[in-house]
């Protein structure tokens, strides 16, 4: 009776276990996890640091660059990921970003142009130092030496 028992156990596990799953009941194809979108202030900032990246290494190449970003005016007014992330101080910060941008502009030569990209650098890392330091590391790799 034992091994009647054992026998119809092993049939039916080994049934279950070679049975197909229905596609759709556990998993579906391109199952993407749910991820917080940016807020409207960290997308400008991405794009502002894409767009330093390039002017960087156009800089480095001895190039002048071109800065004609309208994203920066819209900086003070952009809503933050966090609401504590912008305050009193964060007003100042951005326009004197926006200073710096412009000098990006009315630089004559490359290396009046290095000056005023590494000023703006510097803008940023003064701003973040206040508000959101985590980008700190990576907006430091953005001076041209």
């Amino acid at each position: 009776m034992k091994s009647k028992i054992l026998v119809l156990l092993g049939i039916g596990l080994f049934v279950a276990c070679s049975t197909p799953e229905k596609q759709g009941a556990t998993k579906s194809k391109g199952w993407q996890p749910e991820m917080d979108q940016p807020s409207e202030l960290a997308s400008i900032m991405r794009v502002l640091h894409d767009e330093a990246t390039e002017r960087k290494g156009t800089l480095e190449a001895g190039e002048m660059a071109v800065a004609n970003s309208q994203l920066i005016f819209k900086m003070i007014t952009a809503k933050p990921t966090e609401p504590h992330m912008v305050g009193p101080a964060f007003e100042p910060h951005a326009q004197a970003f926006i200073a710096s941008y412009g000098q990006l502009n009315t630089a004559e030569d490359v290396q009046g142009q290095i000056e005023a990209h590494n000023n703006l650098v510097k803008s940023c890392v003064a701003c973040h130092m206040n508000f959101c330091q985590g980008p700190i590391p990576r907006i430091e790799k953005l001076y041209v030496q």
